[in-house]
C-alpha cells in the first residue's frame, strides 16, 4: 500500500493514500460543505450507492492523525444530512464559533 507523509506542527505523519486524498479534499475546500456523495466520488473514485460508515470512520481517524481540533485552529464538523465541512477557526468571529 502506498503511503504519503505530511507534516503536522513539525512532526511527520504517515497517511494511507486514502487518508491523504481525504485530507487534500478537505484542505482544498476549507469552509465548504462537501456532500457524502462528493467525498466518496473524489476519494474512492466511484458513486456511493448504499449507506456506509466508511467515510465516518476515515474522517474520525483523520481527525486523530492530523490533530484537527479547535485548539489547533480547525474544526472538521459533520453537517446534518449532508456531509462534512472543515472550518478554519481564525476565519470565524467568537460569536460564530460559539453558535457552531
Amino acid at each position: 500500500m502506498r503511503r504519503q507523509v505530511v507534516t503536522v506542527r513539525g512532526n511527520a505523519v504517515e497517511l494511507s493514500s486514502t487518508q491523504y486524498r481525504l485530507a487534500s479534499l478537505f484542505f482544498a475546500n476549507v469552509g465548504r460543505v462537501l456532500s457524502r456523495d462528493h467525498i466518496y466520488a473524489m476519494v474512492w473514485g466511484r458513486e456511493l450507492h448504499t449507506l456506509t460508515r466508511t467515510i465516518d470512520s476515515h474522517v474520525s481517524r483523520l481527525r486523530v492523525l492530523l490533530d484537527i481540533e479547535e485548539h489547533n485552529g480547525f474544526r472538521l464538523q459533520p453537517v446534518y444530512k449532508s456531509g462534512y465541512r472543515l472550518l478554519r477557526l481564525e476565519d470565524e468571529s467568537p460569536l460564530e464559533r460559539k453558535a457552531a
